[in-house]
């Protein structure tokens, strides 16, 4: 219980901080904004969280609704939702984006970048699904409380996301 209250105290003074601080637009949407924006209509939303759990239906979904969305943010999209499946009980929620789970880039700002630098220590690293879930084996990772869920949905947009190009990453961010 003392781990969950301290994880929810770091996570809301991370939020808090964030949403003072520099803008983070600059970094691939993680999968909420996205599923509002594929899913508009809120009955197709409540009909998608029921019929699909993993990566190859969310694919098909997301391909079948909006077949011009970029491919890294159909992969995003989908890899999100498989990786927060079943989220059948989530269309019973009036309001959907707020019941949606932390996506990838929420998990990457809440958790990451109040320790090291988000540029070196996140922004700038590529390592496949695995090697981004083994980051949090090694001992100055292993405190921080996440659900298999949040592992998966962090370690799945990294894999997909990271690295940025040098470039993209606002001056300010960078070191």
């Amino acid at each position: 219980m003392r781990r969950a209250l301290i994880s929810l105290s770091v996570a809301g003074i991370a939020t808090a901080l964030w949403a003072g601080g520099p803008s983070f637009d600059f970094m691939p949407d993680g999968g909420r904004a996205t599923f509002m924006q594929v899913f508009p209509d809120p009955e197709a939303a409540r009909a998608a969280l029921k019929a699909h759990t993993t990566l190859e239906e969310w694919n098909a979904a997301i391909a079948a609704a909006v077949p011009e969305l970029d491919p890294k943010g159909a992969r995003t999209l989908a890899g999100y939702l498989a990786a927060n499946a079943p989220l059948a009980a989530l269309a019973q929620a009036e309001d959907l984006s707020a019941a949606l789970p932390q996506d990838g880039k929420d998990l990457a700002l809440a958790r990451c970048q109040s320790c090291h630098s988000l540029f070196t220590g996140y922004l700038m690293q590529r390592r496949d699904d695995a090697a981004w879930r083994g980051v949090f084996k090694s001992p100055f990772h292993s405190g921080i409380a996440m659900t298999e869920a949040e592992l998966a949905t962090f370690a799945d947009y990294s894999a997909v996301n990271m690295p940025l190009r040098f470039e993209d990453v606002p001056p300010e961010l960078r070191f």
